[in-house]
């Protein structure tokens, strides 16, 4: 095999996608085949992306550590002996997290290039290629010897485990000038590894799946999530295990923490597999690693997956293996679909004609372009699928949040289905993919729904499209604001009035959801909860009292209270999106279908001439006279 700084070490091999595979994804199914093609794909996308660290990084960059040819002739060796190690080192997320964060620091030429959000040194970040070589080393049972970057007191051994150095070993190594240690490897059955500093030294198990002095191994637990057992890691040591922020990670579990974990993911396991086939099979062949993140408020679980992490997935603390196993099989379909568009892009983010294009997707609080429109709408269809069969074995309340999940997720997939369809945003492969899911979704408007869940999820789509206008769109001709305010102040018949377009404001900044829809889902699990719930820090924090009253009033039924709530709200605050949207779902409940149709519609439009006129009163006009009126004009409150 090749020993240059670019070629040595394992190749990337070719790789296609049968169309069946695309077919067999879109309808959320991946059996072991396709799962393992879409496996083999990303190990070379690894392998690609290490040598594109070599090329950026050149001779040199490494030190106090060894070149980083040192660390691809250690895998090439290991490689030789154990292919399957490699393949396994190949797989690890942190692997593909590393590559990102590395290339993102050197520019083309070697040169640190991109501000980063740490203060480990550059030799220290591509010192992580040389802990994946001698974890491959260890595990293949290849003798040598190598030079390791010590952090946070300790070496981490990816997919391994880690060292938690003694401090007179800690003491050499800084007496030694540089945060290094070295492992002396043994060849198979030789004896235990050693790391050194100095004259100081410690040896680690000759079982390193067994804790020791010194020694942490990695968690990992056996989950049957289908007939045969997959083993999935608890990912607690590695230091790129949260993309989101590299040199800010979560704390390590606790002995308790980890057995909590461990029995969630068997109990899901067991839910999954018993009653949702489909998904079980998509979970065995995508998840490898589970990122613990701590306990979040109930309905603001925390998750996370990325492009270059496949297979791996941050959750928080679940309450229950139910919320578990929606929330891995949501992050297993990005997850699987980050896979296929690495090797067959489905969608273009910009056009010639128009530049980068965002749209709307109705699970965010801010535009997405195609691709996460896609990735949102195939990841919710899931989700969908999960409730819609897990609401016919739960009774009581239980039953009415699943069905309401099952109502609100399915809506928001159709809706994005038809954006996608209708705009040119997706490739032949892309296309073909999204028809296929949209067939398999098809029937799921047929499905009867109880009435109140069914309600609140339509509240929740049309309350979130609302705030989302609100925030992010503007009208397109001030001038023409300027005339309606203008008519609206003589008293013009709408009728005759002709309305106004409207854009996404410039720039356009990241928004979270409005939080109301948790107090729909309280109002479904934990009735008795709701009041509390809205007065609480957590929802109340940075929203105005009388908001928070108005949205307590709106949940409970008393719209004429919240109407008043969210208009003392508007004439206080009138750049509040939520008192819009809120005041519009409280008319609307007391059939006041024009000024409802203005504000959950077009509440921009509303809001621009509601404060133009403002200007020009002694004091502000009614937000409902406003809203009545342009909700009266031909054709303004059509969809845009």
């Amino acid at each position: 095999m090749p020993r240059s700084p670019t070629n040595s070490g394992p190749r990337p091999a070719r790789h296609r996608t049968p169309s069946a595979d695309l077919d067999r994804l879109a309808a959320g199914s991946l059996g072991p085949d396709a799962a393992q093609r879409l496996r083999l794909a990303e190990r070379s996308r690894r392998l690609l992306m290490l040598r594109a660290v070599m090329e950026a990084a050149g001779e040199g960059t490494a030190a106090p550590l060894p070149p980083l040819r040192a660390a691809m002739e250690l895998l090439s060796r290991a490689e030789q002996v154990r292919p399957d190690v490699v393949a396994g080192i190949l797989d690890h997320a942190g692997t593909g997290v590393w590559a990102v964060r590395v290339l993102e620091r050197l520019g083309g030429d070697g040169v640190p290039g991109r501000a980063t959000e740490t203060k480990v040194p550059l030799w220290e970040e591509l010192g992580y290629l040389h802990t994946l070589a001698a974890t491959a080393a260890l595990r293949a049972g290849v003798a040598g010897t190598t030079l390791l970057p010590v952090r946070d007191g300790g070496i981490t051994l990816p997919t391994l485990g880690r060292i938690r150095l003694p401090p007179a070993l800690l003491r050499a190594v800084a007496g030694g000038g540089a945060a290094v240690a070295g492992l002396r490897l043994s060849s198979a059955g030789a004896g235990p590894a050693v790391v050194t500093a100095g004259d100081r030294h410690l040896c680690l198990p000759s079982d390193l799946r067994r804790a020791g002095s010194g020694w942490q191994p990695l968690r990992s637990v056996s989950w049957h999530v289908s007939e045969r057992a997959v083993p999935v890691a608890l990912e607690d040591l590695d230091p790129y295990r949260d993309f989101r922020s590299p040199g800010r990670q979560p704390p390590a579990l606790t002995s308790p923490e980890a057995d909590r974990w461990a029995g969630l993911l068997r109990e899901a396991g067991a839910l999954l597999r018993g009653r949702h086939p489909r998904a079980a099979g998509m979970l065995s062949g995508v998840l490898r690693s589970v990122v613990p993140l701590p306990a979040a408020p109930r309905f603001r679980t925390a998750s996370a997956s990325f492009s270059e992490a496949y297979g791996s997935a941050l959750v928080s603390l679940p309450r229950d293996a139910v919320e578990l196993a929606v929330t891995l099989l949501h992050e297993a379909r990005h997850s699987a679909l980050n896979g296929l568009d690495h090797q067959l892009p489905l969608c273009r983010d910009s056009t010639p004609e128009h530049g980068p294009l965002l749209l709307y997707a109705p699970w965010r609080g801010d535009p997405r372009p195609p691709s996460g429109l896609l990735h949102g709408t195939y990841a919710f269809a899931g989700i969908a699928e999960f409730w819609r069969t897990e609401r016919q074995t739960l009774t009581g309340a239980e039953a009415e949040l699943a069905h309401f999940e099952f109502a609100a997720a399915g809506a928001a997939v159709r809706e994005a289905l038809r954006t996608l369809l209708t705009g040119d945003a997706l490739t032949s492969p892309g296309r073909r993919f999204v028809d296929r899911l949209a067939a398999e979704t098809a029937g799921w408007p047929d499905e009867a729904v109880p009435a109140r869940p069914l309600a609140l999820a339509r509240s929740a789509a049309a309350d979130l499209r609302a705030v989302w206008r609100a925030r992010h769109t503007r009208p397109h001709h001030p001038g023409r604001v300027r005339e309606l305010a203008d008519e609206w102040l003589r008293g013009t018949d709408p009728r005759t009035v002709a309305g106004v377009s409207s854009r996404l404001r410039s720039p356009v900044r990241f928004a979270s959801p409005d939080p109301r829809d948790e107090l729909r889902r309280v109002l479904l699990a934990e009735p008795e909860a709701l009041t509390a719930h809205a007065h609480g820090a957590l929802y109340s924090a940075r929203r105005h009292p009388a908001l928070v009253s108005a949205d307590l009033a709106l949940l409970s039924g008393a719209l004429g209270r919240a109407a008043r709530g969210y208009r003392s709200t508007l004439l206080e605050r009138p750049g509040s999106a939520a008192a819009w949207a809120g005041l519009g779902l409280a008319l609307g409940g007391n059939g006041d279908r024009a000024a409802a149709g203005a504000l959950l519609q077009r509440p921009e439009v509303v809001r621009a001439v509601w404060q133009q006129a403002a200007g020009r009163s002694s004091r502000p006009p009614d937000p409902v006279t406003v809203a009545d009126w342009i909700g009266r004009i031909p054709g303004m409150c059509e969809r845009p």
